[in-house]
């Protein structure tokens, strides 16, 4: 009867001891894992449409710099590929991403990106530098924004008011005495949001501003400098000292603008130069902004890469912390329609390069 005893006080005492090791272990389990997961960066996924466009790798890092300690981010190239960016979005969702940020290659791809986003668990998603244009489907998600800069002209006018100042106030700049502007333009992709509307605006404010004006050539570039300067040895070549103004879509296309009009004899010493061609650009990259202290470019138009790129991640920063979207973010409004915040262009000459290169410290 003892050793029966003893033997069942044996067996209690060894449940007791598993039921209180497996429920420590438990406990030590579950406090190690809410730790980690507090101590844990959230993620933003995040995807520029193509590396070969300047401004979208300089936004792409200004959002990586703008994610530090609050977000862990790699920067996916798309490569110009809706295909290849639609599995990115997948493999970001896939990781955990708590927010996408997205340049999409493809406008018309928003509304299948939305759809990722949502069947993910609503991750909220932010459409940057492309604009999405058609508003109902910005509307069809709570959770989707968009962060672009000026819309409607992108840029346009002030590119041409910039043109119609030098116009008035170097006579030079008419060559022939015909009172005619005679300008080349190099537009961009013509599947960008950005492209067509910056040809049209640009030639009509010079038009309204009551200038005279002839397109001796117009064609795109691409966003690309090599493009751009195939474009330009052709039109050089045809037009040479005809060519009053070269006016292009950014500054990539600006920058082969100038090189083959510096092969062709121009520009190489600025102003000065005994042939001038006043060449204009959008963005205003740091690329350039050397080249228009040189006097070899005449201007752009500041799109604010740093500033969008912080907008971005304070509202993703927002979003997934349960706040309204512009929570802290001072001097921007929401378009409500639209559902997008918008970065103001900027006109940079040589009298202002200070503003420009300022938006490119770190």
């Amino acid at each position: 009867m003892k050793k029966r005893l003893v033997s069942i006080f044996l067996c209690m005492a060894m449940v007791g001891s598993l039921s209180a090791c497996k429920s420590n272990g438990e406990e030590s389990k579950d406090t190690g894992t809410d730790t980690k997961k507090s101590g844990e960066e959230k993620i933003l996924g995040a995807g520029i449409y193509s590396a070969s466009d300047n401004f979208n790798s300089y936004i792409g890092k200004a959002i990586t710099n703008s994610c530090k300690g609050v977000f862990t981010t790699n920067i996916e190239d798309a490569q110009n590929d809706q295909s290849t960016q639609n599995n990115q979005v997948d493999t970001m969702l896939a990781k955990g991403a708590n927010a996408v940020a997205i340049s999409v290659c493809d406008v018309t791809a928003a509304p299948s990106l939305i759809q990722k986003c949502q069947n993910a668990g609503d991750i909220p998603i932010i459409f940057f530098n492309k604009e999405i244009t058609d508003y109902d489907v910005m509307n069809s998600y709570e959770k989707a924004y968009q962060v672009t800069s000026t819309g409607g002209d992108y840029g346009a006018k002030i590119q041409a008011e910039m043109i119609i100042d030098y116009w008035k106030t170097h006579p030079e700049m008419d060559k022939n005495k015909d009172g005619v502007l005679q300008l080349v333009y190099l537009m961009g992709d013509p599947g960008h949001t950005a492209s067509q509307p910056r040809s049209e605006y640009l030639k009509k404010t010079i038009e309204d501003a009551g200038i005279k004006l002839e397109v001796l050539a117009e064609d795109t570039g691409m966003w690309v400098t090599a493009n751009a300067k195939e474009k330009m040895d052709a039109w050089v070549s045809k037009h040479g000292d005809d060519i009053e103004c070269a006016a292009s879509g950014n500054d990539a296309m600006a920058l082969g603008a100038l090189a083959s009009i510096e092969a062709a004899g121009f520009n190489s010493e600025g102003e000065e130069s005994s042939k001038y061609i006043p060449i204009y650009g959008i963005d205003a990259l740091p690329e350039i902004l050397s080249k228009i202290k040189s006097g070899e470019v005449t201007g752009s138009v500041l799109q604010d890469a740093k500033t969008q790129g912080k907008t971005i991640v304070k509202m993703a920063e927002n979003l997934t912390s349960g706040k309204d979207a512009m929570d802290g973010i001072e001097g921007l409004e929401m378009e409500e329609d639209a559902k997008a915040v918008r970065v103001p262009y900027k006109a940079v000459t040589a009298d202002n390069l200070d503003e420009a290169e300022a938006t490119y410290a770190e």
